[in-house]
């Protein structure tokens, strides 16, 4: 399966907690020891562990799946054929006129 729109919601706000978390505490353990390197090393190692739990697709990250419509499109009611569809895609607006294709209305 794959992940659903919240899903992908809460898994960048994930990475996002996991990167700004390491950097934070890498910021202050650098400061502390006044290396930079260690700063540098904690926020690698926050990118590798957010990588390892946000990038696969986890079945955590679809607890919200979409009903998708079948193929083909929703199902017809009685009466409904293509042509009564198109026919009303062309249909004159309420202002008066009709809608072109792209979306502008020619006066009539």
């Amino acid at each position: 399966s794959s992940m659903d729109f919240v899903g992908q919601l809460f898994c960048e706000r994930t990475f996002q907690f996991f990167i700004l978390l390491s950097g934070i505490i890498g910021w202050i353990i650098g400061y502390i020891q006044q290396d930079f390197k260690l700063t540098c090393y904690f926020l690698v190692s926050g990118t590798a562990i957010s990588a390892v739990v946000c990038l696969p697709d986890w079945p955590w990250w679809n607890r919200h799946p979409l009903d998708w419509l079948p193929p083909g499109g929703p199902p017809k009611k009685k009466g409904d054929s293509d042509g009564d569809r198109k026919g009303r895609e062309d249909a004159a607006s309420p202002r008066g006129g009709t809608a072109t294709k792209k979306g502008r209305r020619k006066a009539t």
